[in-house]
């Protein structure tokens, strides 16, 4: 027979692996906001934290996906991550793919902060991308208006 249904509506995910830290000196170079210069741990990485920081000032919309018009926290980083190359899951909370980050000192410029209803990019200098209203810089945290905080993430593994 099979095994009784799970209760509460937990979904349980594979464990995804843990994020290997880059080699120092390795990486690919972005210039902030501001004139600072952070090491993404790759070119998709680099590529979509740009497309992210090109979005800042843009409206927040509710399910919008129309960069330079309006969007919101997943659109923004689904949009800079399918520009870069890579196809994220559309929603926050299925955005927790790749590696996972375990702590926050280990995080990159590219990773992904995400809450069950929200979701940001890591852009450096302890530093997040998020689709506020309108899209802004913010300090990284791990609270966010009453959702749980599910973790750090490694789109490009």
């Amino acid at each position: 027979g099979g095994g009784g249904g799970g209760g509460g509506g937990t979904v349980h995910k594979p464990r995804l692996p843990v994020a290997i830290p880059p080699q120092p000196g390795s990486g690919v170079a972005i210039n902030l906001p501001g004139g600072k210069q952070v090491m993404a741990p790759n070119e998709t990485a680099a590529k979509a934290v740009r497309n992210a920081l090109s979005q800042l000032g843009v409206p927040y919309v509710w399910g919008g996906t129309a960069r330079g018009v309006g969007l919101d926290c997943s659109g923004l980083t689904m949009t800079s991550y399918q520009d870069a190359g890579l196809q994220l899951p559309r929603t926050a909370a299925q955005q927790t793919v790749g590696a996972e980050v375990p702590s926050i000192d280990q995080l990159l410029p590219g990773d992904l902060v995400v809450w069950s209803g929200h979701v940001a990019m890591v852009i450096g200098d302890g530093q997040m991308v998020e689709a506020g209203d309108p899209v802004q810089i913010s300090k990284i945290r791990t609270t966010n208006a009453g959702q749980s905080f599910i973790g750090f993430y490694r789109p490009t593994g």
